[in-house]
C-alpha cells in the first residue's frame, strides 16, 4: 500500500546518496513507496547469498557490511550511516547478495523494493547517474584499501581504517581533540585485516 509523502521524508531522500539532485517528482515517487523498518542490534539484516528482494536506506544507526573467507575468518568491508544506502547489488541483474549486512545497535531503515528501484533507475536518469557514481567511488575506496591492507605493517593497516572511519563520521572528536569509536576492538580488526590484540597494540601507541 502506497504511504502518505511527508515533507521530512523528501527531505531526507534528497540527501540520500541515491537522489542528490533528483527532480521533485522522483523524490515523491520514492517517498511514496519506501516502507519503513527497523532493526533491533546484532540482527542479520541479509546474508552472503540471499535472495535480494529491496536495497535499504540507512536512517538511523549503523549497519557492517562483511563476507566470510574461504578460512572462516570474517572479513568487514565497510561501516554504514545514514544517509547511506546498502542492498542494491543483488537487485543488478537479479543476483544474489555479495556480502552480509548486521545491525550495530538498533537501527532504523527504509526498504525499496526492486520494482520500484528499477523504475525509478529507468525513469529518472539522475537517480541511475547517481547509482553509477556510488558504485564506482565504493570501487575506488576499496582499491586503495586492497593496497594499504595489503601492508605487513598491522599499525599502518589500522591507523588507515582509524582514518576511514573518522572521514566517514564513525569516528568523532569532541571539543579536546579525544577521539570517540562506537565500534569495538574486534570490529576494528576485522576492518583492518588483523587480531584484536595487534589492535589493541596499535591504539596504545
Amino acid at each position: 500500500m502506497t504511504q502518505v509523502v511527508t515533507p521530512n521524508l523528501k527531505n531526507f531522500l534528497a540527501n540520500v546518496p541515491l537522489f542528490k539532485g533528483a527532480p521533485e517528482r522522483a523524490l515523491e515517487v520514492a517517498a511514496s513507496v519506501v516502507q519503513p523498518r527497523n532493526y533491533e542490534s546484532e540482527t542479520v539484516i541479509f546474508q552472503e547469498g540471499d535472495k535480494g528482494e529491496a536495497l535499504y536506506i540507512l536512517t538511523a544507526g549503523m549497519v557492517k557490511l562483511s563476507k566470510v573467507d574461504l578460512g572462516g575468518y570474517e572479513k568487514t568491508l565497510t561501516i554504514l550511516q545514514p544517509p547511506e544506502f546498502f542492498g542494491e547489488m543483488a537487485l543488478l541483474g537479479n543476483t544474489t547478495r555479495s556480502a552480509t549486512a548486521i545491525s550495530l545497535g538498533n537501527i532504523q531503515t527504509y526498504l525499496l523494493f526492486a520494482d520500484d528501484f528499477n523504475k525509478l533507475i529507468q525513469t529518472y536518469p539522475t537517480v541511475s547517474l547517481n547509482l553509477t557514481t556510488t558504485l564506482a567511488q565504493r570501487l575506488r575506496g576499496m582499491d586503495d584499501e586492497a593496497q594499504i591492507l595489503s601492508y605487513k605493517d598491522a599499525q599502518v593497516r589500522v591507523a588507515f581504517v582509524l582514518l576511514r572511519l573518522y572521514r566517514s563520521g564513525v569516528i568523532e572528536l569532541d571539543k579536546n581533540g579525544f577521539a570517540t569509536v562506537k565500534l569495538t576492538h574486534q570490529d576494528l580488526a576485522n576492518l583492518a585485516g588483523t587480531s584484536r590484540e595487534t589492535v589493541t597494540r596499535a591504539l596504545k601507541v
